[in-house]
C-alpha cells in the first residue's frame, strides 16, 4: 500500500469516522501528528499533498477550510495544520455510522426471540455450560471406554 494511501486511511479512520460520531462540524489534522502516529519519518512531502488533494478530500467527505501554521514559502511543513469541513459522507458500501450510537438500539433484543425457545437466555448458557467435554476429548474417553477397540 502506498503512503498517500496509508496516510487516507489513518486519517479517515482515526480523524474523520471519530468526528461524524461525536457529531463535529470540523475537524484539525496536522502533518506532524499523522507522522508521528503512523510512525513515518521524512514522509512530510507525502502526508502534506496527500491531505492537500482533492482526492482525499471526495473520499473522506471533506472540504478545506483553511490551511495554517506552516512556512511562509507554502512548502511541505509538520507545522501545517489543515482544518476540515465534514460535508456528507461519502457513499460506500460500509455499514452507515450513526452518531452517538444511536444504530445499537436497533440490535437490542435481537436474539429474545430465539433465546426464549431455550427458556431464557441464562437458561440457554446453563444449558451450554452443562453439555459436556470437549468434542475431542468425549472421542478420546470413548475409544478408551470401546470393548471393541483392539490395540
Amino acid at each position: 500500500m502506498s503512503p498517500s494511501e496509508m496516510t487516507k486511511e489513518h486519517v479517515i479512520a482515526n480523524y474523520v469516522r471519530f468526528a461524524r460520531l461525536r457529531g463535529d462540524r470540523t475537524i484539525q489534522v496536522r502533518v506532524g501528528d499523522v507522522l508521528k502516529q503512523l510512525g513515518w519519518t521524512n514522509r512530510t512531502p507525502s502526508v502534506f499533498s496527500t491531505l492537500n488533494s482533492q482526492a482525499f478530500q471526495k473520499e473522506a467527505g471533506l472540504e478545506l477550510l483553511e490551511k495554517h501554521g506552516g512556512p511562509s514559502s507554502g512548502g511541505p511543513s509538520t507545522t501545517w495544520v489543515f482544518t476540515y469541513k465534514l460535508i456528507d459522507a461519502p457513499q460506500s458500501t460500509d455499514q452507515a455510522v450513526v452518531a452517538n450510537g444511536a444504530g445499537l438500539s436497533n440490535l437490542k433484543g435481537i436474539l429474545r426471540d430465539v433465546l426464549q425457545e431455550f427458556g431464557g437466555g441464562e437458561a440457554y448458557l446453563k444449558a451450554e455450560r452443562e453439555w459436556g467435554p470437549d468434542p475431542w476429548e468425549r472421542v478420546a474417553e470413548e475409544k478408551r471406554t470401546d470393548p471393541g477397540d483392539h490395540r
